[in-house]
């Protein structure tokens, strides 16, 4: 891949990625592969990996509050048809979230946007900072914010082996606040805890048409129409390449809004190029990281 805006995976040193970056543009650092001082766990049947990854934080059930069954989306209120499975349904479930790149992907339970709790899906971006869906945190359709946003970094059912943070701090691009222009339908959430810095973040990329031609990505997020709290994953191609926005026939349902739509590289990256934000009865849609999506999230991180 070729002339990418990219984010790097070292943690404290500014690499030129194997890709070449657009000179006028600076690298956001960012890691996940080097999270834990670079040590990893040895795979041994039996061995409770979970309890092992999850010492040192405070983890442990989930508030009763946010384990409502009845608990909707963000993206009910805001699309007719926000998006969809086709045909098989070929998403897996992520067993064990405490691994990478899992752990960055946040279950999101939502106050104050519509009059109820509501979910959505989104990825650690910075020691701070979390990506989502613009429509996850704030309503154009009826001119209102949420209030209050519960995140839950590798929440798998009723445990949060990481904790959970409840963020008040929060924006969305300017032209899904000021217009509902769909192609601009991101927004941040900033935590008051550096959770990345133990968990890490993806890196995310501009990258150019031709990069993305048939490109293979994943995602993963958390489903309204699975068991709450549960992390589902699938992966296919890049299906359609627009100017704003990049589509796949990958099988996602409400509630996965804000879901990273990642590439994953020969140098364990996990490179977002898409924030997943709604679909239609062929295919589904993520707002593209084009140069200037990528210099709004850059400017957010923290």
């Amino acid at each position: 891949m070729k002339d990418a805006l990219l984010t790097n995976t070292t943690p404290s040193v500014v690499k030129r990625a194997r890709q070449p970056v657009t000179a006028n543009h600076l690298l956001s650092p960012s890691f996940m592969v080097e999270t834990n001082g670079g040590g990893r766990l040895e795979n041994v049947h039996g061995f409770n990996v979970v309890k092992a990854m999850s010492s040192g934080f405070r983890g442990g059930r989930v508030p009763p509050h946010l384990r409502k069954q009845h608990l909707v989306t963000a993206s009910d209120f805001e699309f007719a048809v926000p998006q969809s499975t086709f045909g098989d349904d070929d998403r897996v479930l992520i067993q064990d979230t405490t691994q990478i790149p899992w752990r960055c992907v946040c279950q999101l339970v939502i106050d104050g946007l519509h009059g109820r709790q509501l979910l959505g899906t989104g990825w650690l971006a910075g020691p701070h900072t979390v990506i989502t869906a613009g429509h996850n945190l704030y309503s154009h359709e009826y001119n209102h914010q949420a209030t209050k946003v519960w995140v839950l970094p590798g929440r798998c059912g009723d445990v949060v082996p990481f904790g959970y943070d409840a963020a008040t701090n929060f924006d969305v691009h300017r032209n899904w606040k000021d217009n509902g222009n769909h192609e601009y339908d991101i927004g941040v959430i900033w935590l008051d805890k550096p959770i990345g810095t133990n968990l890490g973040w993806f890196g995310y990329a501009a990258c150019a048409d031709t990069q993305l031609q048939n490109l293979l990505i994943n995602n993963s997020g958390y489903p309204a129409d699975k068991p709450l709290g549960t992390q589902w994953f699938n992966a296919g191609r890049l299906q359609s390449i627009k100017t704003r926005t990049l589509s796949y026939g990958l099988d996602t349902e409400p509630g996965q809004s804000g879901s990273p739509i990642f590439y994953y590289d020969a140098q364990m990256r996990r490179i977002v190029v898409a924030i997943h934000a709604y679909g239609n009865n062929s295919e589904n849609i993520g707002i593209r990281i084009t140069p200037d999506i990528y210099t709004t999230i850059a400017g957010w991180i923290k």
